[in-house]
């Protein structure tokens, strides 16, 4: 019996072992392995119950350059129209519209400080080292106004140029990658930050004067390349005339350089009027910037972590109550007021539409949405979606 009773113990922790052993050698379901994540979403960070949505333009003209406004008239139509963000982006090396203005020649100035041409004063100027980047002024529009110092830098293609005085008195009339190179290069050594000005305009059918040969492959080399190599340039731009005629090809553009780059480095959407006139038009593109104050840190973050939104002027815009992503149920999920239709664009297809979008089956893709309200459609930057 005692012989027996050994026996057993024996074969007992034999099998304990061998079961200890399979246990620990056994993988992971694969299933768990392979779920998909957020990778990235530029919405992740944002305080939904402190964050305010304002109106931005950051890109439009004065007969400073090519525009019709005088500075203090464009300045006070953004204001009663609402606007409580604004850029002036007179073209670096253009001439004056109005005769006499000036010497003759191109400049590089900025229109800049706005206390040139209006009574108001600003509260607070914001500067870095010496050169001042941004000013607030409490009597314009019913929240202020931030104004941000900037400039259109006029090579081709344009670059849209902010928080800084860089200007150039030259440009080239085709891609110059050393240009471009310099004008970038001028903008990240000044702590701005940037992007590609109407990009849409550069490629087929528009073409405009030819640039890139008629290449939409050659534009988007050309703007990747830079998106790469510089952290101050953040994304591309649509503008009124894309919205009216050109949008199917900037949405191309913005898909392709998301599907190619977004995966390791961002690239947000801005939206922009690119005024030449005396007054804001009714439909206007704009930015909505979703950030906790009006002042030149907040707007920044929220333009360089992608918290914002591009659309245009209508009377009853949609709200942008929260966005909340579920990793346990894998999806997106939208609150927004005012709105009649969102479509998800998944790396540059409709996949779905309604409030809610469900990633389990994705395992590397670009995905946004489109919100349609009445008249008007707004765009939201992107996430990504994959295996950690």
């Amino acid at each position: 019996m005692l012989r027996k009773a050994k026996s057993w113990t024996h074969i007992a922790t034999i099998f304990f072992m061998v079961s200890a052993a399979d246990l620990y050698w056994m993988p992971v379901p694969r299933a768990a392995a392979s779920e998909p994540r957020i990778l990235k979403n530029p919405y992740g960070d944002i305080d939904w119950d402190k964050v305010i949505p304002y109106m931005a333009n950051l890109h439009c003209h004065t007969i400073y350059s090519d525009g019709r406004a005088e500075p203090d008239q464009l300045i006070r139509a953004y204001a009663e129209a609402g606007y409580a963000i604004l850029a002036i982006t007179d073209h670096d090396n253009y001439y004056t519209c109005r005769k006499g203005e000036r010497d003759p020649g191109a400049t590089l100035e900025t229109t800049w400080p706005w206390t040139r041409w209006i009574d108001e004063r600003p509260a607070r100027i914001w500067k870095s080292g010496d050169m001042e980047t941004a000013a607030f002024y409490p009597g314009l529009g019913r929240q202020g106004m931030l104004a941000i110092r900037g400039n259109e830098l006029t090579s081709d293609p344009h670059i849209v140029s902010l928080f800084n005085d860089c200007g150039f008195p030259t440009r080239s009339l085709v891609p110059n990658a050393k240009h471009d190179d310099q004008r970038i290069g001028c903008v990240q050594e000044k702590k701005g930050i940037a992007f590609w000005a109407h990009p849409a305009i550069y490629v087929p059918p528009h073409n405009w004067q030819n640039r890139f040969n008629g290449s939409l492959d050659n534009t988007l080399a050309h703007f990747g390349d830079f998106l790469v190599r510089y952290d101050c340039l953040l994304g591309i731009e649509v503008n009124q005339s894309d919205v009216a005629s050109r949008m199917p090809e900037a949405l191309t553009i913005l898909d392709r350089l998301l599907n190619t780059h977004y995966r390791d480095r961002d690239i947000f959407l801005f939206g922009d009027d690119d005024s030449h006139l005396t007054s804001v038009a009714e439909d206007s593109v704009f930015t909505i910037v979703m950030a906790e104050e009006l002042t030149a840190e907040a707007v920044r973050h929220a333009l360089t972590h992608g918290h914002t939104f591009v659309g245009h002027r209508t009377k009853t815009p949609p709200l942008f109550q929260r966005i909340t992503v579920d990793e346990e149920a894998k999806t997106i999920s939208l609150d927004i007021q005012n709105c009649d239709r969102v479509v998800w664009i998944k790396d540059g297809k409709e996949h779905g539409e309604g409030l809610q979008f469900h990633y389990a089956e994705l395992m590397d893709s670009i995905v946004r949405f489109q919100v349609t309200v009445s008249d008007a459609t707004f765009y939201s930057q992107a996430f990504h979606i994959g295996k950690k």
